[in-house]
């Protein structure tokens, strides 16, 4: 949240004490009030005096109306009430959060990949959610993505957000999470707008940083704008992030609209995938069920007129179609390799200098439900109109057919019955994703005859796998007497480097497995 502007005086609200400030931002403040009735905190979101036009407001109001519709989903900001104060301030009373927001905890250093996994399929839901409603938020980032005390994330400020006929030409934006066609298409698909933006916000929290911002560089909005542009995305140079990983990133990232996930409920499928690759528990997606037809018929002579729209958990092991995952084009390594495709399927509160508060469904899984089973010894009759016009068939022939059909069918589950060592195994077991530098696989075999040799100013190492196996990657890490440098991913087995400076040339090599676990490391220096 900007801290441009010094923070508006607090309004008087009939029924609220005023309690601290929790943020400040372009276009409103947001205070932490305690309501009376009932007696709860509650974040206000207030629009400054400054825009007490009729454009503002209308927006406002917008906010009010959008977040009401949506307020119900689990990862979406609670609203409770929307007015305007005595002396003309609009205001939002939202659900207060007490925990930092995902803008605060990257900033402190990247998150983990299966927080950023779970979080992921948690905030498409709510995205999807809202995709349905006919609503799209347009600007998804960090600082938007609040987090309750319950520890859940929740999508807030649907400040800039329309419906998706609808077009906003001053609605503002994030450039550092926003696409390329966000920059000069008034008429951008708001879907894919949102896509990104969710790709975008994942990589920040796996990176530390927006995906464009290059530390120590150049930072302005116009140099920003041209890498997002043009730009290949930078490989997030972490180990314990598997390839499918960056390739899910990549294609929400896509640069073409049309590469991109045709959905939200597309790309956390494809992060649920991810997460039984890495033998995570599964994050359930959740979206409401459609109403059904009986759903506007009559209520019966029971009385019982009121039914409730569940929620649904997209089952990952479902048959839905997976999407396909474009390849990003990594201009420093090598992404040829296919990944197997793996089944699977705060709010309100910001801390002063932050903005916000805690304020026909496709790819649906069906599932299959088996018929009722006869009581045992019950026999229906069949009429032979054919034959017989109407007389039964006699009930001897009947028990006779019957009998040998119960006696096929039990032969043939006999014959078809699992051996006991076929039986499916259990669920898998949440635990943090494989650690490649660690090396977490202790059985696989390091890399063997690394060797280094210096020429012209740079040092080139090789080395071999003794124990080949497909999708085997390598990891290589610069090593100094002061410290280890960047790791980086190859499927090479050798690697050119710069002579380093009044130090030996030396590298740590680690073999990659197809699953993400590794073996230990060995160094090697050149000579």
């Amino acid at each position: 949240m900007s801290s441009k502007r010094p923070p508006a005086p607090p309004p008087a609200i009939d029924g609220y004490r005023y309690v601290s400030l929790l943020g400040s931002g372009g276009f409103s403040d947001v205070y932490l009030y305690e309501q009376d009735r009932p007696k709860r905190k509650v974040a206000v979101k207030v629009l400054i005096a400054d825009l007490k036009t009729e454009g503002a407001r209308r927006r406002f109001e917008s906010e009010a109306n959008l977040m009401a519709q949506l307020s119900t989903h689990p990862f979406i900001v609670t609203i409770y009430e929307a007015d305007i104060t005595a002396d003309g301030h609009s205001y939002l009373a939202m659900e207060y959060c007490s925990r930092p927001s995902l803008d605060a905890r990257y900033r402190r250093g990247p998150l983990g990949v299966d927080e950023v996994l779970s979080l992921g399929v948690q905030v498409a839901s709510a995205v999807e959610t809202a995709h349905r409603a006919g609503i799209v938020h347009r600007d998804i980032k960090p600082a938007n993505i609040l987090v309750t005390d319950y520890n859940r994330p929740a999508l807030t400020d649907f400040g800039i957000s329309g419906t998706m006929d609808s077009a906003d030409d001053d609605a503002g934006m994030s450039i550092p999470w926003s696409p390329p066609e966000a920059f000069h298409s008034d008429h951008a698909d708001g879907t894919k707008i949102d896509v990104w933006a969710l790709g975008a916000t994942l990589y920040t929290l796996l990176a530390g940083r927006s995906p464009f911002v290059r530390p120590g560089g150049d930072n302005s909005q116009r140099e920003l704008m041209s890498r997002i542009a043009t730009a290949p995305l930078p490989s997030l140079r972490r180990a314990d992030v598997p390839e499918s990983l960056e390739l899910a990133l990549a294609t929400a990232m896509a640069k073409s609209p049309s590469s991109r996930f045709r959905s939200a409920h597309a790309f956390a499928l494809a992060l649920q995938r991810i997460q039984a690759e890495l033998n995570l528990s599964v994050t359930p997606f959740e979206v409401l069920e459609e109403a059904h037809a009986a759903d506007d018929a009559p209520a019966d002579e029971h009385g019982d007129a009121t039914r409730v729209r569940q929620v649904v958990s997209i089952d990952p092991d479902g048959t839905t179609r997976s999407p396909t995952l474009a390849r990003p084009v990594f201009p420093d390594r090598d992404t040829t390799r296919t990944v197997p495709a793996a089944s699977g399927a705060d709010t309100t509160a910001r801390r002063p200098g932050q903005d916000g508060a805690c304020p026909a469904a496709d790819d649906a899984t069906v599932l299959r439900q088996a018929a009722p089973a006869m009581p045992s010894g019950t026999q229906q009759p069949a009429e032979d109109s054919a034959v017989g016009r109407g007389k039964r068939k006699p009930l001897a022939i009947i028990g006779a057919t019957a009998a040998a059909l119960v006696l096929v069918g039990g032969a043939a589950a006999i014959v078809n019955m699992p051996a006991p060592e076929e039986e499916a195994a259990p669920p898998p077991v949440s635990q943090p994703p494989a650690n490649a530098i660690d090396g977490l696989a202790g059985n696989i075999v390091p890399p063997e005859d690394l060797d280094g040799k210096i020429d012209a100013g740079r040092a080139t190492f090789s080395w071999t796998n003794p124990d080949e196996r497909d999708g085997d990657m390598f990891i290589w890490t610069p090593v100094t007497a002061l410290g280890k440098g960047e790791p980086e991913r190859t499927r090479e087995d050798t690697v050119t480097v710069p002579v380093a400076e009044n130090d030996r040339t030396c590298i740590e090599v680690v073999v990659l497995r197809a699953n993400g676990k590794s073996s230990d490391p060995v160094r090697g220096c050149a000579d």
